[in-house]
C-alpha cells in the first residue's frame, strides 16, 4: 500500500477518535475525567500527525479543506474514519467495563443558549490555534495546545466542550437524537465560521512578513554577484600591457652576423 495513501489516512483517523472516544465515555465517572480525555486526544493527535494531519475532528478537516489541503474525496473520507470511530469508541468503553450501550439521560446544567455559546467557544478556539500554529510551522506542539484548550475549556462549558462533531454524533448515537445534540452539532459548525473570520481578520500566521525579508535578502546577493564580473575586467585592461615586452625581445636575434665561410 501507498504511504499516506487514503485508506491508510482514514485508519489513523479511526484509531485516533476512537481512542478520544473511548477515554470519554470510559473515563465518565472518573475525578480525573477531563484530564484523561485531553491528555487521550493530545496523544491521538501526535499518532496520528504525520499520517493524517492528526485531524480527529470533522471541523477541523472542513477548515483544511477550505484551504485547499485536502479534496472532497479526501473530506468524505476523513468524515466517514471520525464518525466511525466514535461509535467504535462507545462501543469498546461499554467493552471494557462490560455495560451495555444505552440511551442514558443527559442534564447539562444549562440554558440552550448557554450550551450554544460554549459550544461555539471551544470550537472557535481550538480551529483558531490549529491553523496559526500550522501556518506559522509549529505543528509540533499542535498536540500539546488542543489537549491544553480541550482540559480548559471542559472547566468552564456545560457540555464538556465537545467542540467535534464526531463526538457529539457518537453521543447521539448512545443518548438519542435530540434536540439539544443537534444544537450542539450546529453550534460546532458555527464555531468553525467564527473561526474562520477570525483568521481573515488577524491572519493565520504572524510570521508573513519572513518571505519579503528573504527575497530582498536574496535580491542584494545577486546585484553583488553581478556587480563582481564587471570589477574583473576593469582591472584586465592594464595587465595586457607588459604582453608586449616578450615580443621586443626576440628583436635584436634576428641581427645577428652571418656565419663566416
Amino acid at each position: 500500500m501507498k504511504l499516506n495513501s487514503l485508506p491508510q489516512k482514514m485508519l489513523a483517523e479511526f484509531i485516533g477518535v476512537t481512542l478520544f472516544l473511548t477515554a470519554i465515555v470510559g473515563a465518565s465517572n472518573s475525578p480525573y475525567h477531563a484530564m484523561v480525555l485531553a491528555s487521550t486526544l493530545a496523544l491521538g493527535i501526535l499518532f496520528s500527525a504525520n499520517i493524517s494531519g492528526g485531524h480527529l475532528n470533522p471541523v477541523v478537516s472542513l477548515y483544511f479543506f477550505s484551504k485547499r489541503a485536502l479534496n472532497v474525496v479526501e473530506l468524505f473520507g476523513y468524515w466517514v474514519a471520525q464518525l466511525l470511530g466514535g461509535i467504535a469508541g462507545v462501543y469498546l468503553a461499554a467493552s471494557i467495563w462490560g455495560t451495555s450501550v444505552v440511551a442514558l439521560p443527559v442534564s447539562y446544567g444549562s440554558t440552550q443558549s448557554g450550551v450554544v455559546i460554549g459550544e461555539v467557544v471551544a470550537t472557535t478556539v481550538l480551529v483558531v490555534l490549529v491553523a496559526r500554529l500550522a501556518a506559522a510551522n509549529l505543528g509540533a506542539i499542535i498536540p500539546v495546545a488542543v489537549g491544553v484548550w480541550v482540559f480548559a475549556a471542559t472547566q468552564f462549558t456545560a457540555t464538556g466542550a465537545q467542540a467535534n462533531p464526531a463526538v457529539t454524533f457518537a453521543l447521539m448515537v448512545r443518548d438519542g437524537f435530540g434536540n439539544t445534540n443537534m444544537m450542539i452539532v450546529l453550534a460546532e459548525f458555527i464555531g468553525l465560521l467564527v473561526a474562520i473570520l477570525l483568521l481573515l481578520v488577524f491572519g493565520a500566521s504572524t510570521g508573513s512578513k519572513k518571505p519579503a525579508v528573504k527575497a530582498a535578502a536574496v535580491a542584494e546577493v545577486a546585484t553583488a554577484a553581478a556587480a563582481k564580473p564587471a570589477a574583473k575586467k576593469a582591472d584586465a585592461k592594464p595587465a595586457a600591457k607588459p604582453a608586449a615586452k616578450p615580443a621586443a625581445a626576440k628583436k635584436p636575434a634576428a641581427r645577428k652576423p652571418a656565419v663566416k665561410k
